[in-house]
């Protein structure tokens, strides 16, 4: 995710003496990559709602040695910050996992300087990765078992963000699609990782050793076409929004 944290950050044209923060932040790419790009003038915030995500996020800001990082734990719909404390609000494949999307985007909307920007990225349509998983799980545990996943392709529509957007008051919307290439160099340690952390984790562990290296190799089968001599790249097609809070306008009278 290294390389769409520098696109999302870009997008945002993220620069020098800007106030940043970084919702649903996860282990804090996105938080990071901008207190990079930002370096001695870095005043960056992570919010998760997350506090084992937030252990990790400022973990690995501390051995990568970036100071201006604060991290905070909450909903991303109740951002515990003044009104127009941001310059920009960044958010990376977060928003479609929120319970009250037009809710969160109007917290964030709320906590950006008049003339602010945001930036937020969303997966557009499954990937392999989702449809191996499907495919694989769903036969072995029973139709409909990765149906809560879907929640990840909850915004992969276009008009849906520009409606968003325009709910929460943000203006020049607009929406770009990309195909993100995510690669995975040890393929069978991803999978696993990604089993371990999945809703469906305790019910795996329940497999013999035999049952579960045959579970991954199946995955892998699915996988096949997406090989190659460095391990796994996988094209994912996300969509890109990108606005801005109105500047105030004051009215001179005589």
């Amino acid at each position: 995710m290294a390389q769409s944290a520098e696109e999302l950050v870009a997008a945002a044209d993220v620069a020098s003496g800007d106030r940043v923060i970084d919702i649903a932040c996860g282990t804090g790419i996105v938080a990071r990559t901008a207190a990079a790009r930002l370096g001695g003038t870095a005043n960056v915030t992570g919010a998760d709602v997350s506090a084992e995500m937030l252990d990790t996020a400022a973990r690995f800001a501390a051995d990568a040695g970036l100071d201006g990082i604060t991290w905070i734990e909450c909903d991303a719909a109740e951002i515990p910050v003044d009104d127009a404390r941001f310059d920009v609000v960044l958010c990376q494949q977060g928003l479609q996992f929120m319970p009250d999307k037009p809710g969160a985007m109007a917290e964030m909307a709320r906590v950006l300087k008049p003339g602010g920007r945001l930036a937020i990225s969303v997966w557009k349509t499954r990937s392999p990765i989702g449809t191996a998983f499907a495919t694989v799980l769903d036969r072995h545990f029973g139709d409909g078992t990765t149906a809560p996943w879907e929640m990840v392709y909850s915004l992969g529509d276009r008009e849906r963000l520009h409606d968003l957007a325009s709910g929460a008051g943000l203006r020049d919307a607009h929406v770009t699609f990309d195909v993100k290439f995510a690669r995975h160099p040890d393929p069978q340690a991803f999978i696993t990782g990604a089993i371990a952390g999945s809703p469906i984790a305790e019910t795996v562990a329940e497999l013999s050793e035999a049952e579960h290296d045959r579970l991954i190799g199946e995955i892998l089968a699915e996988l096949s076409h997406c090989h190659d001599d460095d391990g796994l790249a996988v094209p994912a097609e996300c969509l890109t929004l990108t606005a801005r809070k109105q500047e105030d306008r004051f009215v001179l009278t005589m």
